[in-house]
């Protein structure tokens, strides 16, 4: 990734040679500072490197392995939630385990309801079971569907980790969805669009473009389906949430306040038609009913510890409980979602 001080340059050039603008400022989020958005994590050589070279290092845990490794029981002695970095997202299989993708490991894991480890897959690379900087995973049936970010494409996985299929070709993707109908949409946040697949990652059809008109996006990140295959787009730098059918046709938008900045909001649709949403800058998660209006919010998970910048959100719809996925403090924090009882 290119150096905040390259940035300059390499706009200037691209403005004397004539790019357009939308490309332009295209080529300034990618080259943005690793903390604005999802970028790759490439910290800088701290001072006194090569003198502290000299001293003996530390024994450094062995790199997982990158073919997938998925336990029936927790590993043992390990804290609930541990190893994760600068996670972005999470999803629930039938089974009850919850999918994160690691961004900062670049690894897809997966623990049990209570945080223990089981394993996962993935490593920094381009191969079939390596990612570069994922952020965002969705489940359906058996399939396992990976945003695969800064590989520029989205991957596809059987429940046990076996690779099935690659969509390649996007920019810098950042939210994906499983619907009842079998089709697979993605945020190609980059481009400002959709991109829409079969349940094997083929026949791609593209939805959208940059704007703010219906059907157009500023920087979409997350996306959600709920049981009819309606589709829910966090259209981040619109601050809206646009809805749209299963044909990929505009329905509606609600607005949402807050999304300042780059957050990286990301959706869950309940089963009542409750969307939650997730509003990383000021670190709280909102329940927004089918009308567009805020109900519960939380600023802490159920044990009171306090979210810091929350952002994947996940539902366990048999324990009506709701993953909140924090990046900043390398956790998941549980809140329960069910309805409270009227007296």
């Amino acid at each position: 990734m290119k150096s905040v001080e390259a940035a300059p340059r390499a706009l200037g050039r691209a403005m004397s040679a004539g790019v357009p603008a939308v490309l332009t400022a295209a080529l300034l989020a990618v080259l943005a500072p690793a903390g604005a958005g999802c970028r790759r994590s490439e910290a800088p050589a701290s001072p006194g490197a090569a003198t502290a070279a000299a001293t003996p290092e530390a024994p450094k845990e062995p790199l997982e392995p990158s073919a997938p490794q998925i336990r029936e029981s927790p590993a043992p002695d390990r804290a609930p939630w541990a190893g994760l970095k600068e996670p972005r997202d999470a999803a629930v299989d039938s089974r009850g385990r919850v999918w994160i993708a690691d961004f900062g490991n670049a690894r897809l894991r997966v623990f049990d309801g209570n945080g223990g480890y089981l394993g996962g897959l993935g490593n920094r690379g381009n191969g079939n079971y390596e990612l570069r900087d994922p952020c965002a995973v969705a489940i359906r049936g058996d399939e396992v569907y990976v945003a695969d970010t800064w590989n520029g494409r989205v991957q596809s996985y059987s429940i046990t980790g076996e690779w099935k299929a690659t969509a390649a070709g996007l920019f810098g993707p950042r939210g994906v969805a499983a619907a009842p109908d079998g089709k697979v949409w993605v945020t190609d946040t980059g481009n400002n669009r959709l991109a829409v697949y079969d349940r094997a990652l083929a026949n791609p059809e593209m939805i959208g473009k940059a704007g703010s008109g219906p059907a157009e996006f500023q920087g979409p990140v997350g996306i959600a389906a709920d049981a009819s295959g309606a589709v829910y787009v966090a259209d981040m730098r619109n601050k809206r949430i646009e809805v749209l059918g299963s044909d990929g046709k505009f329905r509606r938008s609600i607005p949402v306040a807050g999304w300042d900045g780059t957050p990286e909001p990301h959706l869950e649709v309940g089963d009542a038609g409750q969307i939650y949403v997730s509003d990383p800058n000021a670190a709280k998660v909102l329940e927004i009913d089918a009308g567009g209006r805020v109900g519960r919010s939380w600023t802490a998970d159920d044990t009171g510890r306090p979210f810091s910048r929350p952002t994947g959100l996940a539902i366990d719809r048999k324990l009506k409980v709701l993953y909140v996925v924090d990046a900043a403090n390398n956790t998941v924090s549980k809140v329960s979602v069910e309805a409270a009882k009227k007296p």
